[in-house]
């Protein structure tokens, strides 16, 4: 639970730049974008990987099928709020979420009545949240399609 912590405050130092960067009024327009443009998936993988927990990317598609995540019901900062065609990190305190293009609220991509479900990362014994990874380590080869 305490690693778990970590990791979100992490993101949550991730989310303070990231939302400063959205000019007031645009977040509409921000969560049309990322819905249409970018699954979301490659951000959310490197944001994991920045903090010290690493996993074996997964496109937005594809995410209910991994066993590094569970679903839950009641979620938590750091979790993950999954459509079939977007993922984005959840931040509780304001029911916001990060995304590529910064910090949009959760009702302005759930407002055509379409409500994420939301998964947990299991972390494994020995990980270590917070922990610089290694050079290279979160960056994905595009052409040969893997972390």
């Amino acid at each position: 639970m305490r690693r778990l912590l970590l990791a979100a405050s992490v993101f949550a130092a991730l989310a303070i730049p990231a939302s400063a960067a959205i000019p007031t009024g645009s977040q509409a327009q921000v969560a049309t974008l990322s819905r249409h443009h970018d699954d979301g998936s490659e951000y959310v993988w490197r944001v994991f990987c920045s903090s010290g927990l690493q996993y074996g990317f997964i496109p937005a598609s594809q995410f209910p099928t991994s066993t590094r995540f569970e679903e839950v019901t009641a979620p938590q900062t750091g979790d993950i709020a999954w459509w079939p065609e977007f993922v984005a990190i959840y931040v509780a305190q304001n029911q916001s979420l990060i995304t590529p293009a910064g910090m949009v609220k959760l009702a302005d991509l759930s407002s055509d009545d379409s409500s994420p479900h939301f998964y947990r990362m299991r972390v494994m014994a020995g990980e270590a949240p917070g922990a610089k990874p290694a050079p290279g380590t979160c960056e994905r080869n595009i052409i040969l399609g893997t972390p």
